[in-house]
């Protein structure tokens, strides 16, 4: 009878514990939370389902990198001190604020830099070669950062490249995400190490406050060589990205090559995270620029680390400037309700707006929730295509006839509000224009995209779409 009395008071002890818990973090959410739909969700699971909802607010509930804020903060004058020749030599090449860059440079202190020449890359094999080539030219530093690395081919053929540059003298860093590189062996990153490669992993529980907040997740694919040249865009580094896999054995992804002073603004991005994830400051070469062409580059970084919804107000005002035509590619588009609304009025406006996903996902519960939005949006003038002739990764925006986004930010919540991104708005003619060829030829593969008016496919979109914040 004793043990049974025992029993009962742990039991009504945990209950009211696990209530007392969740009313804590039920204001927690309301404290922070950025969307009224989130934060009633969470707050009502808080308050009346504490069991089932507190693990899972441990785990996904953070909207607010504070780790990365705290050690951002305490690392602020050592990183300014990193880049201030940097910023000093990128002063003349700074261009006056326009329409389009006025509300953006004060949202990512940065601005567009004159002076550089852009390449568009359209397959992994010329991504790979052209980076392989800029990595064996580099004489002074590599700074290499991806979402997925892995030790497959590929990989090994990139260690095998640092580690020979690493010996050579050349400063070497290569950063990625502990999730989305998760199966990246030991062996590979020792071997790195032993070579003189300084290897660090993006890890999202490095404090107390974020120990169970894996939810944040490092999405950035950014490589830069001697502070000259830059990388950016959507390919990770993995066999499948050239092809060859089994599961998806045609990707289809865009990546930009730039060359010219944007390729120090670039390297500050990666200086700040890999502060981060090491607490240390990176050796880098910060050299001064040196005029490679006429296209002006302005680096976006954005984050749950930002005082804003800046991913989102980014993408948001591309939409709502144009004035022609504005081409979104994107392969998970679970856009939030700012996007929404401006592309419902871009279309409405009479503004040639299209939206290109992948016919078929690499996951089934986006592809679902993709596919509630699209008869909203195509009342309203919105035209979306479906890639047929394989896997769709590419992340760009085409704008006018002047501007281009391409990096790694998709169009949907989890980009747009919980990962760092990064992403490179570009003002050139020449390279609008190829991106306008590159999307044409993407649409003459692609297929209108026909949503099914039946209930059960209607049903389970519904239900996929409940889940938008964590997908």
């Amino acid at each position: 009878m004793s043990e049974v009395l025992v029993l009962d008071t742990a039991l009504w002890i945990g209950i009211a514990l696990s209530y007392v818990l969740g009313t804590f973090f039920a204001i927690d959410a309301l404290w922070q939370g950025r969307t009224s739909q989130s934060t009633i969700a969470w707050f009502l699971g808080l308050v009346f389902l504490p069991f089932f909802t507190l693990p899972l607010y441990a785990l996904f509930g953070g909207r607010r990198f504070h780790g990365y804020i705290r050690a951002r903060r305490h690392g602020h004058e050592e990183l300014d001190l990193l880049a201030q020749n940097a910023i000093r030599f990128l002063e003349p090449w700074k261009q006056p604020a326009n329409e389009l860059t006025r509300p953006l440079i004060p949202l990512f202190l940065s601005a567009p830099l004159d002076g550089n020449a852009t390449t568009l890359l359209t397959t992994g094999r010329d991504f790979y070669g052209q980076m392989f080539q800029s990595i064996k030219e580099a004489e002074h530093s590599i700074c290499i950062q991806f979402y997925i690395i892995r030790s497959d081919v590929s990989g090994n053929i990139l260690g095998d490249l640092l580690c020979l540059k690493a010996q050579q003298g050349v400063n070497v860093y290569v950063l990625y995400d502990e999730i989305g590189s998760n199966g990246l062996q030991r062996a590979f990153v020792k071997r790195l190490q032993n070579a003189g490669v300084k290897i660090s992993k993006f890890n999202s529980s490095r404090y107390i406050r974020t120990r169970m907040q894996i939810n944040f997740r490092n999405h950035r694919k950014l490589v830069v060589c001697d502070g000259k040249t830059a990388y950016v865009g959507g390919y990770n580094f993995a066999d499948e990205y050239l092809g060859t896999g089994k599961v998806l054995p045609f990707w289809r992804d865009t990546h930009l090559k730039i060359e010219g002073p944007a390729a120090l603004s670039f390297q500050i991005i990666y200086s700040e995270d890999w502060h981060w994830a090491t607490h240390e400051l990176p050796t880098l070469h910060w050299p001064e620029p040196v005029e490679k062409g006429t296209d002006k580059v302005m680096s976006i970084a954005s984050g749950p680390a930002d005082s804003v919804e800046s991913a989102s107000l980014y993408f948001t005002h591309l939409i709502q400037t144009a004035k022609k035509r504005c081409w979104l590619v994107s392969p998970y588009f679970v856009p939030d309700d700012n996007l929404i609304y401006a592309l419902k009025l871009a279309g409405l406006r009479g503004i040639d707006v299209r939206v290109l996903i992948p016919i078929k996902s690499d996951s089934w519960f986006v592809h679902q929730a993709m596919r509630d939005h699209i008869p909203k949006l195509q009342k309203c003038g919105v035209k979306f295509f479906s890639y047929t002739k394989g896997f769709l990764h590419q992340k760009v925006v085409l704008l006018d006839d002047e501007w281009s986004s391409i990096g790694s930010c998709n169009l949907d919540y989890r980009s747009l509000h919980i990962n760092f991104e990064l992403n490179a708005l570009v003002r050139s003619k020449k390279l609008n224009q190829q991106v306008s060829d590159m999307l044409t030829l993407d649409f003459a593969d692609s297929t209108p995209t026909v949503i099914s008016n039946h209930w059960w496919p209607q049903f389970l979109t519904k239900c996929a779409r409940l889940m938008s914040p964590l997908l």
